[in-house]
């Protein structure tokens, strides 16, 4: 009887244990899922220049677009102008001027995992730049113009065979 006690006992702390490493190995897969959601996300947001305008923006969704299997997975963004101050303690008289950047923020929850995944990024303001004056300079010759490394070039030909060059 005291037997089967420690058997049965034995029995339902090795199940739990088993069941606890099913449920990290559920969590270490929806982690790392998220992870590859996430930076697939942060590349689409980097690459929108649309949303890097004025003040910013936010959005929210989720990955049921990448696949349904993905749909529980959610993310959240905001992309912020700030403003920062160069002072340096050291050169109180420094005269530097404030600057300002983009923040992005981004945060993906996975459907088993307490904790969210949160990547911050930083993006300089990308200023217009004026357009430079077409200038007019004459066409050069291959001599004063050699061709760049890489550059395919036209292949001279070659003298046939049994020709002399003088």
């Amino acid at each position: 009887m005291i037997a089967l006690a420690i058997i049965g006992l034995t029995a339902v702390v090795i199940l739990d244990q088993r069941l606890e490493v099913v449920r990290d190995a559920g969590r270490a897969r929806d982690l790392r899922t998220a992870w590859v959601l996430a930076s697939q996300k942060l590349a689409e947001l980097e690459l929108d220049r649309s949303l890097w305008t004025e003040l910013g923006s936010q959005g929210n969704g989720d990955f049921g677009d990448v696949s349904p299997d993905y749909g529980a997975y959610t993310w959240e963004y905001r992309i912020a102008r700030e403003q920062f101050d160069l002072f340096d303690p050291a050169n109180p008289k420094s005269d530097k001027k404030p600057r300002e950047l983009y923040r992005l923020s981004l945060m993906v929850k996975a459907p088993s995992v307490d904790d969210p995944i949160l990547l911050e990024g930083e993006f300089p303001l990308e200023e217009p730049k004026p357009p430079q004056p077409a200038a007019e300079t004459p066409p050069q010759t291959d001599a004063q113009n050699p061709p760049a490394a890489g550059t395919p070039q036209t292949p001279t030909p070659l003298p046939a065979a049994g020709a002399r060059s003088k």
